[in-house]
C-alpha cells in the first residue's frame, strides 16, 4: 500500500480548464481576456483556488509566448530577477516579509511606469484588510479587486460526480460524501484522491468503497 501511494500520487497541473468556475466566472474573464487593466488582486479563504488561479494564469502567459513568474510569500525571498518577466503573479502576498513587501511595491511601481507587463496577486483578506505597509496596501487596491468564492459542497460533489463520469468511474455516492469529511477540501486535493483511487481498485482488483478509501486515507496520512 506504502509503495502504490508513492507511486500513484499524480501532481495535476493547475489550468483555467480544471478550476470549477460556476461562482468566479468573472475572475476567469478578467484573468483571460485582454483588458487595459494591468493590475488584479484576488482574496478569499484558504482552499477557496487562489493559488489554482494564479499558477493557471501563469501557464496561460506561458501559452502566448509570455515571459511569467509565479512567486509565493511564504517561500520568499521574491528575487530580482522576477522583474525580467512581463507577467508576474506574487501568491500569500500577506506572508511577504518586510523587505519583500518593499520589493513588491517596487515591482508594481515600475509595471506602472512602464506601461507594460501584468501583476496579479493573492492573499486571504481584502486590500484594506491586510496587515502590509500601507504603500503596499493602497497599490493592492488599485486594480481589480476579486473574492475568489469558495465551492459549496454540493458543488463539488457535482464536480466529483462529473470526473468520475469522466473516467468511466463507478463510485457510490457515499464515497464522495466521506471524501469530504475526511480528507483535504480543495477541490484539486479530492479529484487528486479521485485518480488514486481508480489505480488502487485496479491494482488490487477491488471496487471504490468506503472501506477502500479508510485503508488509502490511512496509508496517506502515514505517509506525509
Amino acid at each position: 500500500m506504502d509503495q502504490l501511494v508513492l507511486d500513484l500520487a499524480p501532481t495535476p497541473l493547475p489550468a483555467f480548464d480544471n478550476f470549477v468556475a460556476e461562482r468566479n466566472r468573472e475572475i476567469i474573464t478578467a484573468l483571460t481576456h485582454h483588458t487595459d487593466e494591468r493590475f488584479i488582486y484576488l482574496w478569499g479563504e484558504p482552499g477557496s483556488g487562489k493559488t489554482h488561479l494564479l499558477q493557471a494564469w501563469i501557464a496561460h502567459a506561458e501559452t502566448l509566448g509570455r515571459a511569467s513568474i509565479y512567486l509565493d510569500g511564504q517561500y520568499g525571498p521574491l528575487p530580482d530577477f522576477a522583474r525580467e518577466a512581463s507577467f508576474i503573479a506574487v501568491d500569500h502576498v500577506d506572508d511577504l516579509a518586510p523587505d519583500d513587501q518593499i520589493a513588491l511595491f517596487s515591482i508594481y511601481n515600475s509595471l506602472k511606469e512602464s506601461g507594460e507587463g501584468r501583476l496579479l496577486m493573492a492573499g486571504r483578506q481584502p486590500p484594506m484588510a491586510l496587515a502590509v505597509r500601507d504603500d503596499l496596501r493602497t497599490r493592492l487596491g488599485w486594480g481589480l479587486v476579486f473574492e475568489v468564492k469558495a465551492l459549496s459542497d454540493d458543488d463539488k460533489l457535482a464536480a466529483l460526480n462529473a470526473h468520475a463520469a469522466e473516467r468511466q468511474l463507478a463510485i457510490p455516492e457515499d464515497v464522495f460524501r466521506y471524501l469530504l469529511t475526511h480528507w483535504r477540501r480543495d477541490l484539486t486535493s479530492l479529484i487528486e484522491m479521485l485518480d488514486i483511487l481508480d489505480r488502487y481498485s485496479l491494482a488490487l482488483r477491488r471496487p471504490i468503497t468506503v472501506p477502500l478509501v479508510k485503508n488509502v486515507l490511512q496509508t496517506t496520512r502515514a505517509d506525509s
